[in-house]
């Protein structure tokens, strides 16, 4: 039995009354000053995510869910430091016997994921190198690893860390290498294509995305998407019997060891070839556009963000196209865009631009 969503985060405002299903994201019981107990929650959809308090009834409702379940809730949106956020009266946990779409939970890339999973199956079948071809044909010869490959997010948080990420992420390395090589010749331009199919491929084992939020494995958090993609490789490179000391196997492995760049990043060894220095410089440039575009604005003037840690600077940024009655939804740049109704938008007409810029790549990859 299939259930309706409800209210999507993107559509409340102060006062509003709203009854759905949400993702909890997280949860813990907490006290107030005077030592009265409350639950603190992140609920999330494919829409955002709000903080939630529940004021009453708390040890009564505390052991009805737990972190990642979808439960119903009724609540008011109330604001509070200049944000929404849900005074929840009464939740119930989602029963077995009621099926949901993962997808009404979790951001999904703002692309058309067959069409991408087409675009680096024709990249694969225009490598010209017959052993970088046979282990990436072996590397997807069973469904679930294609399937995990085209839903994966690329990360928990920081860059396209939506449905879909990995292979959009993915995909775009791939056609900046294809263009760098048309430039810089020199450059193994097989061993660009591969790596860029491949080199992420770990994070399928990495992370959870079945059921809300992202999350790390077990295995993932242990051994890292580096460690695990290149045990994949290897067990590719065995099933298809090729020479796993061959100079270009050697050189594959090479580039997805070091496209991290540095070893605090977490790859084990630096780039030490041309193809190395070059993929890390690419992949490192699609993963800080995507996190930047996450920063911007929906509307207004260029402005300053927060001040970014990681980067330890503000950055100046313009905001991001949106057209009237489309909301921008989830982590990153990704995501499909919720309408005012609170539907998944679909059409030419409703994408933001990182998606129609991708429809024009998409055009002229097919021109070449």
């Amino acid at each position: 039995m299939t259930v309706d969503k409800g209210t999507y985060i993107a559509q409340v405002r102060p006062g509003q009354i709203v009854s759905g299903l949400f993702c909890v994201a997280s949860k813990s019981v907490r006290q107030t000053k005077t030592g009265a107990a409350f639950i603190s929650m992140t609920l999330m959809d494919n829409s955002g995510s709000i903080e939630a308090r529940v004021w009453d009834r708390v040890r009564e409702l505390e052991g009805l869910f737990e972190k990642g379940d979808i439960i119903h809730i009724q609540a008011e949106v109330v604001e509070f430091n200049g944000q929404c956020q849900f005074k929840v009266n009464d939740l119930s946990a989602l029963g077995a016997d009621k099926r949901v779409d993962p997808a009404m939970f979790l951001p999904v890339a703002p692309i058309d994921l067959d069409g991408a999973w087409k675009q680096c199956e024709k990249a694969i079948s225009r490598i010209e190198n017959p052993e970088f071809k046979r282990v990436l044909e072996e590397l997807f010869s069973e469904p679930e690893t294609r399937e995990a490959f085209c839903q994966a997010p690329a990360a928990k948080k920081m860059h396209h860390a939506y449905i879909g990420g990995l292979l959009e992420h993915s995909l775009n390395v791939l056609r900046l290498s294809e263009q760098i090589c048309r430039l810089y010749v020199q450059l193994d331009k097989d061993l660009m294509i591969a790596a860029s199919i491949c080199h992420d491929i770990g994070k399928i084992r990495e992370f959870s995305w079945h059921r809300p939020p992202i999350d790390y494995t077990d295995q993932g958090r242990l051994l890292g998407h580096i460690v695990m993609g290149i045990q994949m490789l290897e067990k590719a490179i065995d099933t298809s019997r090729l020479n796993p000391g061959s100079r270009n196997l050697l050189a594959l492995k090479h580039v997805i060891l070091s496209h991290h760049g540095q070893k605090e990043f977490g790859s084990p060894v630096l780039p030490m070839t041309e193809e190395a220095l070059v993929f890390h410089m690419i992949d490192d440039l699609d993963a800080k556009l995507n996190f930047l575009n996450s920063l911007k604005k929906e509307d207004g003037e260029p402005s300053w963000t927060d001040f970014q840690r990681l980067f330890e600077r503000y950055f100046f940024l313009r905001p991001q196209e949106v057209k009237a009655g489309e909301r921008h939804v989830g982590v990153g740049s990704g995501g499909h865009s919720a309408n005012t109704d609170g539907n998944i938008s679909g059409g030419d007409e409703s994408k933001p631009s990182q998606a129609r810029l991708w429809d024009d790549l998409t055009k002229l990859d097919r021109q070449d």
